[in-house]
């Protein structure tokens, strides 16, 4: 079967769609991908050697902006451009994975009568999850929470679809001098970076070091070349910008300090990493308070409101953290099986219809 994803904006909602296809091409189907040209989605899903069609959509801002007079024109545009694509290549089924990419491919597909099927990572959906819900012939949540924020769907939970670890992406603490016996931190705020993580961070790292952290900080791109300057020559720790296996990092740590996006959730809880969230404020619909929030009612996390984020603040709460029990609790949570149990549920929808 010939199979098209839209997926878009993020790596949050690019990286499980390439997930689900990896698996959809591995069982012998094809998989092509939509989404705007010269973007995110564009360079991932070509170095993951698929098709890339394009369309031209605008991102609906949440503030006011002259930007968002043209989102009709965009938007009617993408869906034309969307049914095109979808007609001119045979298409069985889309596979839509969130971010304003999604929208368009999705409306466009469901106009053509095509089954179309959804997966939403955060516990909050988006604005196209929740208009789209109950057209939908699939829709597949990450979160229980979500349910309650939406009336209608067929709904299926099998947690956030990620990428397959293997071992040539494996890390070893003594690649940056580090040594295996003593506790290690990761701190990241993202590809991009966070100032105000790092700024905070920046004014605790003695006491962390003093405290016996070894502490791998992912400052982001932005300012990374201000903070290495900064502290390039302390012992116990390690500075960088970007790292590719920031997960597999993830794996020989013993706690973290992250932002709280969906595939950052996912990747620690395969991890089985304890971590301290701090939601991005101007995350749309506030979406990443709701996904911390929810890790720390499962209790494997907590939520640290970048509000009240501060040197003491931090430093208490990192000495009060009960991280055995943490890890128990995540020891607990079933193995992550999203990937394969979605592609069996959307190849079976194929066998009931």
């Amino acid at each position: 079967m010939r199979f098209a994803f839209g997926a878009g904006g993020t790596g949050g909602h690019i990286i499980p769609a390439l997930a689900l296809a990896d698996e959809l091409t591995l069982q012998g189907h094809e998989c092509i991908f939509i989404g705007n040209r010269n973007s995110m989605e564009e360079r991932l899903a070509r170095e993951h050697k698929y098709t890339f069609l394009t369309i031209r959509v605008q991102k609906l801002y949440r503030k006011i902006s002259l930007s968002n007079l043209l989102f009709p024109y965009y938007l009617a545009s993408s869906i034309q451009e969307s049914r095109r694509h979808l007609s001119s290549n045979q298409i069985d089924g889309v596979i839509t994975t969130g971010g304003f990419v999604a929208g368009p491919v999705a409306i466009a597909t469901i106009s053509l009568k095509i089954p179309c099927f959804l997966h939403e990572s955060n516990s909050y959906p988006g604005l196209t999850t929740r208009y789209l819900a109950k057209y939908l012939s699939r829709l597949y949540i990450s979160f229980e929470d979500t349910r309650k924020y939406l009336k209608k769907g067929n709904f299926r939970n099998f947690g956030i679809p990620i990428l397959k670890h293997t071992d040539d992406l494996a890390f070893d603490l003594t690649e940056i001098g580090f040594d295996k016996g003593k506790k290690s931190l990761l701190i990241t705020g993202g590809s991009q970076g966070s100032l105000a993580i790092n700024n905070v961070v920046a004014s605790v790292i003695t006491v962390l070091l003093e405290d016996d952290w070894q502490v791998m900080w992912q400052t982001g791109r932005t300012t990374y070349a201000s903070f290495y300057t900064q502290h390039k020559d302390r012992e116990g720790l390690y500075i960088f910008d970007f790292h590719p296996r920031l997960a597999a990092m993830m794996r020989i740590s013993d706690l973290a300090i992250t932002r709280a996006g969906a595939m950052t959730i996912a990747e620690l809880e395969d991890a089985r990493l304890p971590a301290i969230m701090i939601p991005l404020p101007s995350a749309a619909d506030n979406h990443q308070h709701y996904n911390a929030l929810a890790q720390k009612h499962k209790g494997v996390a907590e939520l640290l409101p970048q509000s009240e984020l501060g040197a003491q603040t931090l430093l208490t709460l990192i000495k009060n953290l009960k991280l055995e029990n943490m890890k128990e609790k995540l020891d607990t949570l079933p193995e992550n099986t999203a990937v394969t149990d979605i592609v069996q549920n959307i190849l079976n929808f194929y066998k009931e219809i």
